[in-house]
């Protein structure tokens, strides 16, 4: 944290004004100081700075602050106290003014200290008159026990007792001459009028002066003498004159003290060397030629522009930060030359070259709760700056971790490119591509934990989770770790991981009985593939609700993640499964035999990846578009026109189209099981979005699921409540899509065919100007069927089917699929994630056996991961979609390739 700026003014005037209170100073002083920094330091530091001879006293110290800016105005207060201080500091922050603005009101003082008749011994109040140019306080008193806060300026008396038995902070050596306008008292004990305050009105006086026992045992006053033996002293007889003068009014305190001192005792006068303390010469540092802090030194930050000595260090490592960005600030290079657990020494690399004789050493100070300070230093450097080279030395990946640390918090899939620019933008040095991807490494490190270390952290989670969120189902398996060929005890090897949550098995009920599933790598330290299972509600929202942690996607471990699917969520009567044509995925299915066949499991292909593996093999790109169109295709007989057209084209394309069962892949063939998915897209979206934790660690991958599944259901289930609430039956956007179908079916004829009005014959009117010819559909209402395709594919009537609705008096949105309704979208999300407290209360005594990961599938330590996937012919690129041409890759123009670029053959 970086010091505050003040400017100090003083010898001024203190006024108000339209703008409220004003400075009005040509004199001032500017001094920095820390936030915690205590009330006496402050007032000592500003004693020292403004120049005096010992002639003024600090009474009141000011600060401004600005309550407005338009109009201008600003409010002052007292800073009498710590409390004071610590208010000054939140304000001033709170402002985010660039200088802290005061004022410091001194008063002219008596120098005459001849004879104790002048002048009472006082005890130093807590007021600014203790504070003066070279003064300051020694000692507390015997048997002290309160500290400044408890007597602070303005308490009432009653609260303030400073007799025998004193409580008072310290004594001022710096004794004040007696001066009736601010009526002080010798020993300040009040007990009077409790109204009073220090420094205006005088005091009662107190039970007895401050006694000590003196060279025979008796009690003296302190600061005084005793007399000669011979001396005449009152005996304690009580005569007629005493008892008269105990009817007389109550004298002062100064009165009684120099009435007693006249009886008994001389003045005790202390030398001069108590009370001209020269406070500037007790600052002097012991090496005046180098920079120093001097006393209450403490490291505030890594944004000072010098070093000093005497500055401090919690850590090592902040030690280190420090001195490394010194020298990349000021355009210069060090190297260590001695690190221990208790020094650590840096000299400059110009040592011998330029004779540059920087020095710095760090040192662990054990009196001083093991804080490292600062001890040599001799600087600044003497040689020239280097600035002909885009790297910095000392710009290591440690500290390029520190700066970018923010940045991959927030997005932890931020490419290495953009962490570079923002060094860059930094610290004026553009540092190499591999450094900054160890930073962000480091930075990873740092936020989620170590790799290998988050393996043993799995179970730690997974019961935190459970007893948080009861029903939540996690099947974690491990194998026997083997080391030189021998098991170890208590020691087991990480699998394999399944897990889901109860929110997520309730939401599926409610959602279009589809599942779509797909893995995706993860780019960590270890090769482990993330197995997902997503659906989708009536709101056409994407939910992840499985995940499974596989070494590799093959047979077993598909079969892993599709038996435990199976057992937690394909409680429908009939559940549609897509997935691709992997070779896991379907040795799998086939392994599992009748559990995952017909009725209970429709399985799917994705249409995506049927086209891609066909122009993998045929490299033809009109026929793979051909293909598509015939997926999506709802008609069978237009589907076969264009596999005949296919056939036409490549007899061998068909053939290895025509060995894929038609219902496998196709719309038209479909029987309505799909709701129109005909690829995996959602979870290819949900890969997608979970770019930015798929190089994390596995423990830190589980904790964002359960946390960005929390806040995805409470969000869309805030947006579905909330509609339903206002009067909605469908969402807004599924509403409008209904809506445009109702006005295409008017102007439709329609013909009942049954009784029962449930069979229609519906045709369309004859557009000879547009080109249309007219057509005839039939559509079966009980059925929910048209010879369209549109209505038994999406569930959801076709413009022919509202078409028969409105001929037979009937509410279409009777045959709407329940899912798309609001109260089915709304008990998706009725089942919100518990909040889960701080992490110090997650870790727990260890009762399981160490888990580490498998060394078999750990990456090569040389290079890097690759962070994005290869395209292929299965990612239509976005020009093929709007009819864009193809772009040089060089100067991003039309019409030639990189390697013919007329530009790059001109450089």
């Amino acid at each position: 944290m970086a010091p505050i700026s003040a400017i100090v003014y003083y010898d001024g005037d203190y006024t108000g004004d339209d703008c409220g209170e004003n400075f009005e100073s040509p004199n001032f002083v500017l001094l920095k100081f820390i936030a915690r920094t205590t009330f006496e330091a402050l007032i000592s530091k500003i004693i020292r700075l403004v120049p005096s001879s010992n002639t003024k006293t600090l009474n009141t110290l000011y600060y401004r602050f600005q309550t407005s800016m338009v109009p201008v105005s600003y409010a002052t207060m007292t800073i009498q106290s710590q409390e004071d201080v610590e208010a000054m500091v939140d304000t001033h922050r709170g402002n985010g003014a660039d200088m802290c603005e005061l004022y410091a009101d001194f008063q002219l003082r008596s120098s005459s200290r001849s004879s104790y008749q002048d002048f009472p011994p006082s005890l130093s109040t807590p007021s600014f008159q203790q504070f003066e140019h070279g003064s300051s306080s020694t000692q507390p008193p015997r048997q002290s026990s309160a500290n400044f806060r408890d007597m602070q300026i303005g308490q009432s008396s009653a609260n303030l007792s400073m007799g025998r038995h004193s409580c008072a902070a310290a004594f001022d050596l710096n004794i004040q001459p007696y001066d009736n306008r601010h009526g002080f008292s010798g020993h300040t004990t009040f007990e009077s009028d409790p109204t009073l305050t220090l420094g205006h009105e005088g005091y009662s006086s107190p039970e007895e002066p401050i006694q000590e026992l003196g060279p025979d045992g008796s009690e003296i006053g302190l600061f005084t003498t005793p007399l000669d033996a011979n001396a005449d002293v009152d005996s304690d007889s009580t005569t007629d004159e005493d008892n008269a003068e105990q009817d007389q009014p109550r004298t002062s305190t100064w009165e009684q003290h120099h009435a007693s001192t006249s009886r008994g005792h001389q003045p005790y006068e202390p030398p001069s060397h108590m009370y001209n303390v020269d406070m500037v010469a007790f600052d002097v540092p012991e090496f005046p030629e180098m920079p120093n802090l001097g006393f209450n030194a403490s490291y505030v930050g890594l944004d000072d522009s010098e070093l000093w000595i005497g500055m401090q260090f919690e850590t090592i490592d902040q030690a280190k930060s420090a001195i490394k960005l010194y020298n990349i600030r000021k355009s210069v290079h060090s190297k260590v030359t001695r690190s221990t657990s208790e020094k650590y020494v840096c000299e400059c690399t110009q040592r011998k070259e330029q004779g540059c004789n920087w020095k710095v050493r760090v040192s662990k100070k054990k009196r001083k709760q093991n804080i490292w300070e600062l001890s040599v230093y001799n600087g600044p450097h003497t040689c020239c700056a280097v600035g002909h080279r885009q790297d910095h030395p000392n710009l290591d990946s440690t500290i390029i971790s520190q700066t970018v640390q923010p940045i991959v918090q927030a997005s932890p899939k931020v490419t290495v490119s953009t962490l570079m620019a923002h060094v860059k933008s930094v610290y004026q040095y553009e540092p190499e591509y591999k450094k900054t991807w160890r930073a962000k490494d480091k930075a990873l490190k740092k936020l989620h934990g170590d790799w290998d270390a988050s393996y043993n952290e799995l179970p730690g989670w997974i019961n935190i989770m459970q007893k948080y969120n009861p029903g939540t189902i996690a099947v974690l398996e491990t194998k026997p770790y083997y080391k030189n060929d021998r098991v170890v005890a208590d020691v087991r090897q990480f699998h394999r991981l399944f897990w889901t949550f109860p929110q997520c098995i309730h939401a599926f009920k409610n959602c279009k009985p589809i599942i779509q599933i797909d893995g995706t790598f993860l780019f960590g330290r270890y090769r482990h593939v993330l197995l997902l299972a997503v659906i989708q509600d009536g709101n056409r929202k994407t939910i992840p609700v499985a995940f499974a942690l596989v070494p590799r996607e093959d047979t077993d471990s598909c079969k892993f993640f599709l038996q435990n699917l199976r057992k937690h969520f394909f409680r429908h009567n009939t559940v549609c499964l897509i997935s691709d044509r992997g070779s896991g995925f379907l040795s799998a299915i086939e392994s599992l035999g009748s559990r995952f066949c017909s009725p209970k499991v429709e399985h799917r292909y994705c249409l995506r990846h049927i086209a891609a593996n066909y122009h993998g093999r045929y490299k033809k790109d009109y026929e793979r578009k051909l293909i598509l169109r015939m997926g999506y295709e709802l008609v069978p007989n237009k589907f076969e026109e264009m596999l005949h057209e296919l056939n036409e084209r490549n007899s061998d394309g068909y053939n290895y189209i025509a060995g894929i069962p038609k219902e496998k892949w196709t719309n038209a063939y479909d029987g309505g099981f799909r709701y129109g998915h005909m690829t995996t897209n959602l979870a290819e979206a949900i890969n997608s979005s979970l770019k930015g934790i798929r190089n994390l660690p596995i423990s830190a991958i589980v904790k964002a699921t359960y946390f960005r599944l929390g806040k995805l259901f409470a969000t869309l289930g805030k947006e579905s409540f909330t509609l339903k609430d206002v009067g909605h039956i469908f969402h807004p956007r599924i509403q409008n899509e209904i809506q445009a179908i109702v006005v295409k079916s008017n102007g439709l004829y329609v013909l009942p065919m049954s009784r029962s009005d449930t069979i229609f014959r519906v045709s369309e009117i004859p557009r000879p100007l547009q080109g249309y010819d007219p057509t005839s559909y039939r559509v079966n209402l009980e059925d929910k069927w048209c010879d369209c395709g549109y209505f038994q594919a999406l569930k959801s009537p076709c413009q022919h089917a509202i078409a028969a609705c409105s001929n037979s008096r009937r509410d279409y949105k009777n045959l709407v699929d329940p899912v798309y309704f609001l109260h089915s979208v709304c008990k998706v999300y009725e089942m919100e994630f518990p909040a889960i407290g701080s992490e110090t209360e997650w870790h727990g005594n260890q009762t399981w056996p160490t888990i580490l990961p498998d060394p078999q599938i750990r990456r090569n330590k040389s290079g890097r991961p690759t962070s994005t996937r290869i395209h292929n012919a299965m990612d239509m690129p976005q020009r093929e979609r709007t009819g864009q041409p193809k772009l040089c890759g060089h100067c991003r123009r039309a019409g030639h390739i990189i390697t013919n670029c007329p530009s790059r053959r001109q450089h």
